[in-house]
C-alpha cells in the first residue's frame, strides 16, 4: 500500500499538471481572445468600407438620376421645338400650294386678257382714231392721279395662324457637385 507521502506527492502531481493545464487555457483563451479582437476590428474596417462604397454608390447614382433627367428635359425641349417645324413647314406648303394655284390662273386670265385687249385695241383704233387718241389722253391723266394720289393698298391675304414655338426650361440637377468619399482608415473612421 502507498503512503501517505506517496498519495500527497501524486495529489500534488495532479495538482501542478492541473495548473499548468489551466494556465495553458487562460493562456489559449488570451490568444483566442486577442485573435477576436484583430478579426472585430477587421470586420469593423470592412463594414466602414462597405458603408463608405454604398454611400459613394448611391452619391454617384444620384449624380447620373439627376443628368438624365436633364437630358430628358433637353429631349422634351427638341421635341417639342420639332413639333413646331411641322408646323411652319405644314403652313409653308398651304402657302405655296394656294399662291401657285393662283399664279397658274392668273397667268392664264392675263394672257387671255391680253390677247383680247390687243385684238380690242387693234379695232377700235381703226373704227374710232378720235377715240382711241382720248383714251391715251385719260390714261396719262389717271396714271397722273396715281402718282399723286395713290388708291389704297390692298389688304394682303390672312396668313396661317404662328406656329407655337417652345422655350427651353432647363432643369439644373442636383448632385452635380458630388465627388466619391475617401474610403476610411484602418480603424474604420475617415481619413
Amino acid at each position: 500500500m502507498p503512503s501517505l507521502q506517496d498519495v500527497a506527492d501524486q495529489i500534488n502531481a495532479k495538482l501542478d499538471e492541473i495548473n499548468v493545464n489551466t494556465a495553458a487555457t487562460a493562456n489559449a483563451c488570451g490568444a483566442i481572445r486577442t485573435e477576436l479582437v484583430t478579426l472585430n476590428g477587421r470586420v469593423s474596417t470592412l463594414d466602414g468600407h462597405l458603408q463608405a462604397g454604398f454611400a459613394n454608390l448611391a452619391g454617384g447614382l444620384f449624380a447620373i438620376w439627376e443628368v438624365q433627367k436633364a437630358a430628358l428635359v433637353q429631349a422634351q425641349h427638341h421635341s417639342e421645338q420639332h413639333d413646331a417645324i411641322i408646323c411652319l413647314l405644314e403652313n409653308t406648303n398651304d402657302l405655296l400650294c394656294g399662291i401657285t394655284r393662283k399664279m397658274t390662273t392668273q397667268i392664264r386670265l392675263s394672257q387671255t386678257v391680253a390677247r383680247i385687249a390687243e385684238r380690242v385695241e387693234g379695232i377700235a383704233e381703226r373704227v374710232e382714231p378720235a377715240a382711241a387718241g382720248d383714251f391715251d389722253r385719260l390714261r396719262d391723266v389717271r396714271n397722273d392721279l396715281a402718282r399723286c394720289c395713290p388708291p389704297d393698298p390692298e389688304e394682303p391675304e390672312a396668313c396661317p395662324e404662328a406656329c407655337p414655338v417652345p422655350g427651353l426650361e432647363p432643369y439644373e440637377p442636383d448632385g452635380q457637385d458630388w465627388t466619391p468619399a475617401s474610403p476610411p482608415d484602418s480603424n474604420g473612421g475617415p481619413r
